[in-house]
């Protein structure tokens, strides 16, 4: 008996070993397939024909998108694209298939890459396994649930890392023009521009763990609050990042139509404040506001700070209105409204109408001395106006004041001016009196 060959003994062992390992495939539950860079498949294992439907060789050439609904197509395309730009191992995708007798399946694909003897990407080598009776009772929900985000009115879609739009529903398809299969796989940034939505910032932020606020964006004439959030796998790792766009077009309209009103009501309120303080007849603050402003001026003395106050009243105004009639009266009142404001010019100057026939001066940062200098160019400025009196017997207005000064928020410089104004009327009037 011959012994074999030394090619036949080392090469049965081999040819044993090959068919054991093809013995192994084709009786895995899981199908192992690979494909070359552009996604065609390279190799099949038997399990296709129970997984799809399809031998082997009807499978081989084709790409694993052939076997898909288009919509499915265009998403797991555009993140099969992702993968490769990055040559990167990827496990847990998720995706649709649809057998040869039509029937919907749910595959788990996960993949290594393959690489040539220079280093260049050669294609991927990987396995399916069908899912789908695990989730098979969520199959109807599933399938509510993505027409609800088909058919809803806000505009949701979903960015892969590299910025490209992997899902789209109608109404974001709808705003950036064009169908949903035909923006999927497209590069946001092309379709808005960076002034509108940094796509790039907004990844850099998602991957830094930071949150993004929500952002008012105009587009194409209408207003849209855009959100986005962090889209993340079961390990926390950076998907890419989910879109929502709402039309508050209206919403913006109403506030700022509520802004304007709110403006003018503003507006008619401080009229009306203005109005509530000020006397009708001279336009001076009235009575009201002289009491608010010499509440504050007092209030806010501090150290060896004065405030001085003159108490002003036109002499024997009642035989004025005797003698003329109130509507000269009025006028002649107006007259010497305009003629303090004359000589009062300074900021911290306050001339009120107190009341009738009687007018208040509120002098802040200002002693005795300074307050007597002003009301005694007050007196003359007066007489030297020539207003016709001939009630009296100097024949023209003249004016009486009470002079007081106070250097602590607690002095009654009402009382004591008014005091000092009783007395210059005492004396004779047409002057004024120091308290």
């Amino acid at each position: 008996m011959s012994k074999p060959s030394p090619a036949t003994s080392s090469t049965e062992p081999e040819r044993l070993e090959v068919r054991r390992l093809r013995e192994i495939i084709a009786h895995n539950s899981d199908w192992i397939w690979e494909v070359d860079r552009e996604g065609r498949y390279t190799f099949c294992s038997e399990h296709s024909r129970h997984l799809l439907g399809y031998a082997p060789e009807q499978v081989l050439g084709r790409t694993p998108f052939d076997f898909m609904p288009a919509d499915e197509a265009a998403r797991v395309g555009a993140l099969f694209a992702g993968i490769i730009a990055e040559q990167r191992p990827f496990s847990g995708l998720i995706n649709r298939n649809l057998r040869a007798d039509g029937r919907l399946l749910m595959l788990e694909t996960s993949g290594v890459p393959l690489f040539d003897e220079q280093g260049a990407l050669s294609g991927y080598r990987g396995i399916d396994r069908d899912v789908t009776p695990a989730i098979g009772p969520l199959d109807r929900r599933e399938v509510q649930l993505e027409a609800l985000y088909a058919a809803a009115s806000v505009a949701l879609g979903l960015v892969d890392r590299q910025g490209n739009l992997v899902n789209v529903n109608n109404a974001l398809a709808q705003l950036l023009g064009g169908s949903v299969t035909a923006l999927v796989g497209q590069t946001l940034g092309s379709l808005i521009s960076p002034q509108q939505l940094d796509v790039v910032h907004c990844l850099g932020c998602l991957e830094r763990g930071e949150t993004l606020a929500d952002q008012v964006l105009d587009w194409q004439g209408r207003n849209y609050l855009l959100a986005v959030k962090a889209a993340r796998d079961l390990d926390g790792q950076l998907l890419g990042m989910t879109l929502a766009m709402s039309d508050i077009t209206e919403h913006c309209q109403m506030r700022q139509a509520l802004a304007a009103s709110n403006a003018q009501l503003a507006l008619a309120n401080a009229q009306l404040r203005e109005l509530a303080e000020q006397d009708a007849l001279t336009g001076l603050p009235n009575r009201r506001r002289f009491d608010e402003v010499l509440q504050r001026a007092l209030a806010a003395m501090a150290g060896d700070d004065s405030l001085s106050l003159l108490m002003v009243d036109v002499d024997h105004f009642k035989a004025y209105n005797d003698c003329y009639g109130h509507q000269r009266g009025d006028e002649c009142l107006r007259l010497l409204a305009r003629l303090f404001r004359e000589v009062l010019r300074r900021p911290n100057d306050t001339v009120c109408r107190y009341g009738g026939e009687e007018f208040a001066i509120i002098l802040e940062h200002t002693g005795c001395v300074d307050a007597a200098q002003i009301a005694e160019r007050l007196c003359a400025r007066v007489v030297a106006e020539h207003i016709e009196h001939r009630g009296v017997a100097l024949g023209r207005v003249t004016l009486s004041i009470g002079v007081a000064s106070a250097r602590r928020a607690g002095q009654d410089v009402l009382y004591l001016a008014d005091q000092a104004l009783y007395r210059a009327k005492e004396s004779g009037r047409n002057g004024y009196c120091l308290s």
